[in-house]
């Protein structure tokens, strides 16, 4: 075979695996941090990075942190017109979500995270999730196909030395606060315990007196309220909608038999139900993942009053009210 022969063919291989290569190559979304060392009271800064051909429409994410070594203060996004969504946050579990009404290129940094150090200790940030998300034609939001996570730990190593606070605002992006749960509220004493059940014991014989006085009423109260309860969609599919509950018990999850459909991929068929009971609503988790107040239920129901946040999966967002 001629030289010139082997050499046409040399380079037609080289340029077919380096284009194989690179169809290959996944979109993806990795962890940075600029510095590894701190010192107590110092900012960390740790970015959430994307490699996508595909223009979003917002992106979601979750980090994972020690809450005793470290306190999350807000996130920013530099991409122009992404703006932030605010979740109901958990104790150890940074929950960001961010959106957009016109698709935005994702080539770079998606966000800027900040913690505030406590003190001294070895620890780590981990990427426990993160997608990107585009609109479908049908008007739905929904995660980009394909997208794989890279770089998800980021090691830390904080000095019990204090160290000088930096600013805690981003300069420039839309400001998500990440403000994790109150405290419990401390324990009360055995004094303090005794007077409050001497109060509720006060209190119960005032109702059941009451009740002898005015009689018993045919049948179960319903909630007070004449008006039926409403579910104002705030992200997720059918984002901007409300629902009013005329029908209970109510349905939520992905299959179209139920009350109120929500077709997202973090949803299961039959994910929660509203019902009433007692003069009160409840919402019951049927198997999915289901948070009322930032708080996790697990098949279990709690209490629903107006103004409670409610998120099902990783990004279903709704307020109850009435």
């Amino acid at each position: 075979m001629k030289p010139i022969t082997v050499l046409i063919l040399a380079t037609i291989l080289v340029f077919a695996s380096v284009m194989n290569a690179g169809a290959q190559t996944a979109e993806n979304i990795w962890l940075t941090a600029d510095m590894i060392s701190y010192k107590t009271g110092e900012t960390v800064l740790v970015k959430l990075n994307a490699a996508s051909t595909t223009p979003i429409q917002g992106f979601t994410f979750q980090i994972r942190y020690d809450p005793d070594c470290l306190r999350p203060v807000n996130a920013a996004s530099p991409i122009p017109g992404m703006n932030g969504l605010p979740l109901p946050q958990l104790t150890g579990l940074v929950d960001g979500s961010y959106a957009s009404t016109v698709p935005q290129a994702a080539n770079g940094v998606l966000a800027e995270v900040r913690f505030v150090t406590l003190g001294g200790c070895q620890t780590g940030l981990t990427l426990e999730s993160a997608a990107l998300a585009i609109r479908t034609a049908e008007g739905f939001a929904a995660p980009l196909a394909g997208v794989t996570i890279g770089e998800k730990n980021v090691a830390l190593n904080i000095d019990k030395e204090l160290g000088t606070s930096q600013a805690a605002e981003p300069v420039s992006g839309s400001i998500l606060p990440l403000d994790p749960p109150p405290a419990a509220t401390p324990k009360l004493s055995g004094l303090a315990i005794a007077l409050l059940a001497g109060l509720l014991v006060v209190g119960a014989m005032f109702v059941v007196f009451k009740r002898l006085q005015i009689g018993s009423t045919t049948g179960p109260k319903m909630p007070a309220s004449s008006q039926a309860p409403i579910l104002q969609i705030k992200h997720g599919p059918h984002a901007g909608k409300s629902f009013a509950l005329n029908k209970l018990p109510c349905f939520i999850g992905r299959d179209a038999l139920n009350e109120i459909c929500l077709n997202d991929p973090h949803i299961i068929s039959q994910h929660a139900k509203i019902f009433a009971k007692d003069n009160s609503y409840y919402l019951m988790d049927l198997g999915g993942e289901t948070f009322v107040n930032g708080r996790a239920i697990r098949k279990s129901s709690a209490s629903l009053k107006p103004g409670d946040v409610v998120r099902l999966g990783k990004s279903a967002l709704f307020v109850f009210g009435s």
